[in-house]
């Protein structure tokens, strides 16, 4: 049978996914494209199956992807190397790789439905009543390419803040953009870095006009998309709208940071007040044994755990409720270590630590990044100082906190790490900010390491007969 690149991969069938919050699917191969989508409910379910796409693997972003950038840090750890998920801490991401491999596949295979869908899509006309959730359904869409775009970008590119990479406007420093249905005999090439988030951004952007500001439990209304483009501007360096984004939904989303009380708990809740993209995995959709609460407890796999340096840090943190998000455990086996409690299983699961909803992006992080752009030059009508976001934050997490009247970067990265430990921030947070730091199992690790990008997939290299140019590595 020929090979085919995973973005030339034409679906034989497409898998239509029911508009309840179990997400209970159902194959629709005898429908013809035209046919498949031919109303609102249609559309919707089929988005859906777009996010089913990313929750499902074993590298999914409810498994290893959500968590790779803990692994390649500073910090991790492991009470157990059962093999699943251990060598994206311990080793570099060949084009050998597995998780290489099984990234690239599951960004792009979620690519290809959503192209397919926007397609399908674009071949109906909805009632008039119809029209503004067509329209918002569509902008989702779009949100997500320009999502899973950036999702890619920061595994397999350079990220253009740091200082000696690339040159953005170089060739073959970007990605391959899937902005389309590919035929079976395209060749993949990849864009320059600057082409890759030029798409990224514009996807983004053109999504807010009609994305619904309604709750969109298990996907993305406007406020998530806003969220995850000041996010996406922060990575380029655009700090003026990295601050712009935040401030909007910091302002006006509804969002709210959680509570010292709520904190502890709001982890085995679901789409709660700082969710602003969260994706819905339930017993029946998503729920799996490499869960990234599977990894993290040593009744699991015990493969996701962090340095006791760490654990040590946080112990010096008097009243601050995320001291205590870190425990020292120990399986009946003797497997112990230094773990998360992020991921305890959801309320009501049957099989709790296989059942864990990733929260995409928090309002938390949004405090963060309004912080950090505005101590990096970002400037915007309506915004605060870079120390009331952070004061307010910390009014969140530590009892009897008193404001301090200006901080630095160094204290923003310290935030982030307090805050968004085992959420798959730290080894991007230290890159970005050009931070040379010690890996506990890779050694010293320059900001500029070839070694910090993941290799394009072998196969993808050889199906491209010479078309798309590996990383160097």
């Amino acid at each position: 049978m020929k090979r085919l690149s995973i973005l030339a991969l034409l679906f034989s069938f497409f898998m239509i996914v029911s508009c309840d919050e179990d997400l209970e699917f159902s194959p629709s191969g005898s429908l013809k494209t035209e046919d498949a989508i031919s109303n609102v409910q249609d559309l919707h379910n089929a988005i859906n199956g777009v996010y089913e796409r990313l929750i499902v693997p074993q590298a999914s972003l409810s498994s290893d992807m959500f968590v790779y950038g803990d692994y390649k840090g500073d910090s991790y750890d492991y009470a157990y190397n059962a093999g699943h998920s251990t060598h994206m801490g311990l080793t570099n991401q060949t084009a050998t790789s597995d998780h290489s491999d099984n990234f690239y596949y599951v960004i792009y295979t979620a690519l290809g439905r959503a192209n397919y869908v926007l397609e399908a899509a674009s071949k109906f006309s909805p009632d008039a009543a119809d029209k503004a959730t067509y329209d918002s359904y569509v902008s989702e869409l779009h949100a997500i390419r320009g999502w899973l775009h950036f999702q890619a970008a920061i595994l397999f590119c350079q990220i253009p803040t740091v200082n000696g990479g690339v040159d953005i406007n170089a060739e073959n420093t970007g990605l391959v953009i899937a902005d389309r249905i590919f035929p079976v005999d395209h060749r993949c090439k990849r864009s320059t870095l600057a082409e890759t988030y030029q798409f990224i951004t514009s996807e983004l952007e053109y999504s807010i006009a009609n994305l619904t500001t309604g709750a969109r439990k298990g996907g993305i209304n406007q406020y998530g998309a806003k969220a995850i483009l000041s996010r996406v501007y922060l990575y380029l360096g655009d700090y003026d709208n990295a601050l712009k984004y935040a401030v909007d939904v910091i302002n006006n989303s509804g969002a709210s940071l959680y509570s010292i009380a709520q904190y502890s708990d709001a982890w085995s809740d679901v789409y709660t007040s700082e969710a602003l993209v969260e994706l819905g995995v339930t017993d029946n959709t998503g729920s799996q044994r490499h869960a990234i609460g599977y990894y993290a407890h040593p009744d699991g796999y015990a493969e996701f755990a962090f340095q006791e340096s760490f654990f040590s840090y946080l112990q010096t943190r008097a009243g601050d409720v995320r001291a205590t998000m870190i425990s020292y455990k120990t399986a009946d086996d003797g497997t112990a270590g230094y773990f998360t409690n992020k991921y305890p299983g959801q309320k009501g699961s049957s099989t709790p630590l296989y059942s864990n909803s990733p929260k995409i992006i928090r309002l938390s992080e949004v405090y963060l990044i309004a912080a950090e752009a505005i101590l990096k030059g970002g400037a915007t009508t309506g915004a605060q100082s870079a120390a009331f976001y952070i004061n307010e934050l910390r009014k969140h997490r530590i009892v009897g906190y008193t404001d301090v009247a200006s901080i630095t970067i160094d204290d923003v990265l310290e935030e982030r790490q307090l805050e968004l430990h085992a959420e798959g921030h730290r080894f991007f947070d230290l890159v970005r900010n050009n931070r040379t730091f010690m890996s506990p199992f890779r050694g010293i690790i320059e900001p500029n390491a070839k070694t910090n990008l993941m290799a394009f997939p072998q196969r993808e290299i050889f199906i491209s007969a010479g078309s798309l140019v590996q990383n160097p590595y």
